[in-house]
């Protein structure tokens, strides 16, 4: 499925996804674009990546390869990572179909008090996107549809 949205620019954003793949727009600031052209200068133009492994995303970063690629992988550590990003919600794609992970998993956002919802991924990407556009602090954990 492909969203529709207004493009913001400098912030990393959610284009579409389907299964096996999430594709993200990569914001133009200079420090987060690295990209460069066959002549080794930065790429102009808002750019967009295919990820095709769980990954993490707030506004500023995208974390590729995030390890766990089903909920059956999940462990407290991986959590421990999501939580030190400090969002203000975490949201956790658990893949094609919502699975809620062990309680114990997910201790580090509630010690850190960070709010969170698990749902499946196509509805952590549409969650992500609102949240971010309404300028929160997001972080979306998502593993592939």
């Amino acid at each position: 499925m492909q969203i529709h949205q207004d493009l913001d620019i400098h912030h990393y954003s959610i284009k579409g996804y389907d299964r096996g793949e999430v594709v993200v727009l990569v914001p133009l600031l200079a420090e987060l674009n690295e990209e460069t052209d066959a002549a080794g200068n930065p790429a102009k133009g808002l750019q967009q990546e295919s990820l095709t492994s769980s990954a993490i995303i707030t506004a500023k970063q995208l974390i590729r390869d995030w390890p766990p690629q089903c909920v059956e992988e999940l462990t407290q550590a991986h959590v421990a990572a999501l939580a030190q990003l400090n969002p203000e919600v975490a949201i956790i794609g658990t893949g094609a179909r919502l699975q809620w992970p062990k309680r114990a998993l997910l201790r580090p956002l509630v010690e850190a008090g960070i709010g969170f919802e698990i749902m499946d991924t196509a509805a952590a990407c549409r969650t992500y996107n609102v949240l971010s556009y309404e300028e929160r602090r997001v972080a979306a954990a998502l593993m592939m549809i």
